[in-house]
């Protein structure tokens, strides 16, 4: 086994054990963690039998078999920015939507004299008396 492989395969350890860590202090859901596992998994298995790869190029017709990790690390993580683009996108959405209902509320208390918000000025100094 080469040194490229025991990095493989320590980087697949540590990071097994990095999921169950994080897993079990609540930092991550089980869902989440789920995929991670078994992402570093798929890493310390290609660590310690590192033939499979070359075994996978042959059937495929790939004529430099070490590139398929790469591929499919870089198309792996090209679906994770697509995804968390799309998660940004909603929430900034919804950002926006609480915001404008905040303004209708504020209006409508306004209009309606109950209660004279001191919030509308955040962040002058104009609504500070100096005594």
């Amino acid at each position: 086994m080469s040194s490229a492989h025991m990095i493989a395969a320590f980087i697949g350890a540590a990071l097994s054990l990095t999921i169950v860590f994080l897993t079990r202090r609540d930092h991550i859901s089980p869902l989440v963690a789920a995929r991670w596992f078994a992402l570093a998994l798929l890493v310390l298995f290609v660590g310690f039998f590192p033939g499979i790869v070359d075994v996978v190029g042959e059937y495929f017709g790939i004529g430099y078999p070490p590139i398929i990790p790469v591929l499919l690390a870089l198309g792996a993580a090209m679906v994770k920015i697509l995804l968390m683009d799309i998660e940004r996108q909603r929430l900034n959405t919804k950002i926006d939507r609480l915001v404008q209902r905040m303004a209708m509320l504020e209006q409508s208390v306004e209009e309606h004299n109950i209660v004279r918000p001191k919030f509308t000025n955040v962040g002058s100094n104009t609504d500070r008396k100096v005594k």
